[in-house]
């Protein structure tokens, strides 16, 4: 659904590329102090259509899964689970929020973290954590 995994590097070729690690779930679910917020996320619209989880979604979830992707990337890939604060960012009555979360995390879109404080969406945070890396490696090069 997001680009992960492998992420190109324009100035290395062949076996000089960098290729990035695999994040273990548990690290996806720590917020170090350090963090920042990244420019921009990639959608890849092909894998969006693919994806099984989205796919079975209403056409106004899948609208609401794609802002809540938007707000939780300016928070480092993931939100608090504070359900009036969730609810009032997404414009949403709580009700209507709570509705949407337990929908979304049926549908396995959102996680809750193990400790129950964070929301998140694994493939958008291993992106946000990927892209933390390339830009503290860049600023190593």
């Amino acid at each position: 659904m997001f680009k992960v995994g492998e992420i190109k590097n324009s100035h290395r070729r062949g076996t000089s590329a960098k290729k990035y690690r695999s994040i273990p779930q548990e690290e996806l679910q720590v917020r170090p102090p350090e963090e920042r917020t990244a420019p921009y996320f990639s959608v890849v619209p092909e894998q969006l259509e693919k994806d099984l989880r989205f796919s079975t979604l209403a056409p106004e979830d899948k609208g609401l899964f794609l802002l809540w992707c938007v707000i939780a990337w300016r928070r480092g890939g993931m939100v608090d689970n504070f359900p009036p604060g969730n609810a009032k960012a997404m414009g949403l009555t709580l009700e209507a929020w709570t509705s949407l979360q337990s929908r979304l995390t049926e549908a396995s879109l959102l996680v809750v973290s193990t400790d129950g404080l964070n929301l998140l969406q694994p493939e958008l945070r291993e992106q946000y954590l990927q892209f933390l890396e390339r830009g503290s490696s860049t600023l190593k090069d």
